[in-house]
């Protein structure tokens, strides 16, 4: 008999998707920590750092913050993402 399982744990996620002010707010709000925006030469955002008591995070843009059921924070593509978890967000297209 085939068995099939899905996993229990949950993640929460929200995308670096520019260096603008508010997307900067909401992911300071996700995460709770302070964020910082790194610019290249030409003044294009590279990277949101998370510093936590513990660990700095780098986020590059387009990538996600995520948030797993335990409160530990990574980042990571979307790819992986979906690889670990289905999401589940409501509204999601099919």
């Amino acid at each position: 008999m085939i068995r099939i399982f899905r996993s229990r744990d949950s993640a929460e996620a929200i995308e670096l998707v520019d260096g603008e002010m508010a997307t900067i707010k909401r992911v300071i709000q996700f995460t709770g920590y302070p964020v910082t925006v790194n610019y290249d030469v030409e003044g294009n955002v590279v990277a949101g750092i998370i510093k936590s008591p513990n660990e700095m995070l780098v986020a590059k843009v387009g990538q996600f913050i995520c948030k797993e059921s335990n409160g530990k924070l990574s980042v990571c593509d979307y790819e992986k993402l979906i690889e670990k978890y289905e999401e589940i967000t409501e509204g999601t297209a099919s």
